[in-house]
């Protein structure tokens, strides 16, 4: 790589690893520089233009009740001690978060762009999985850790109103990101080699 910023994108890639929120210190980043990173995040391949993600600041008071809908969720009837158990837990963890972000999708299906082209709802999941990717690495790079949750808890019918969804039929969740300082250490990552993954024609 000879361009310097190409080797710091690098580092940042290879360097970001998912960290739990149990991990992370109570002081939350600013709500300030988050708005900035999500808005620079945005910027990504996005077929019609149609702009599909939206996004979710949790305060604390909505944090704590994701934390216990997740714990709830986890703990089902009630009749299963360790469910119950582990409800409980997961409850405080993420109910103590520091930050959390739900970026969701949202795709109009009355739309004539719709109805002429269903697949706009992939393409424009696509672009909002590459924005929450963008935002991961935004948030390593100012050294705030993230986790990038797909957890049942979004389908559970309270969710929606639990964090004042917009528009429930229309926007399908893509991800919970937890965020926050952390001084924990994740050991790197270690990929197969490329070759069991690239077809590459030039080598034929």
């Amino acid at each position: 790589m000879e361009k310097e910023s190409t080797r710091i994108l690098a580092e940042i890639i290879q360097r970001r690893r998912t960290r739990k929120p149990v991990q992370f210190s109570k002081a939350p980043p600013s709500r300030d520089l988050m708005k900035t990173l999500i808005d620079i995040a945005r910027h990504a391949p996005n077929h019609h233009r149609t702009e599909p993600a939206r996004f979710y600041l949790l305060d604390r008071e909505r944090i704590e009740k994701v934390g216990k809908l997740f714990g709830k969720y986890v703990a089902g009837d009630g009749k299963n001690a360790l469910l119950t158990e582990k409800g409980q837990r997961k409850t405080k963890e993420w109910g103590e978060a520091p930050g959390i972000l739900v970026i969701t999708c949202h795709t109009e299906r009355a739309s004539d762009l719709f109805r002429k082209n269903p697949s706009v709802e992939d393409e424009d999941y696509a672009t909002c999985s590459c924005i929450c990717q963008n935002l991961l690495l935004l948030l390593e790079s100012e050294n705030i850790a993230s986790k990038w949750s797909t957890g049942a808890v979004w389908k559970h019918p309270e969710f929606s109103d639990t964090i004042d969804m917009l528009n429930p039929r229309s926007e399908r969740v893509v991800g919970l990101i937890f965020y926050g300082y952390s001084d924990q250490q994740v050991p790197a990552r270690s990929l197969l080699p490329l070759k069991n993954h690239l077809q590459d024609f030039s080598n034929l």
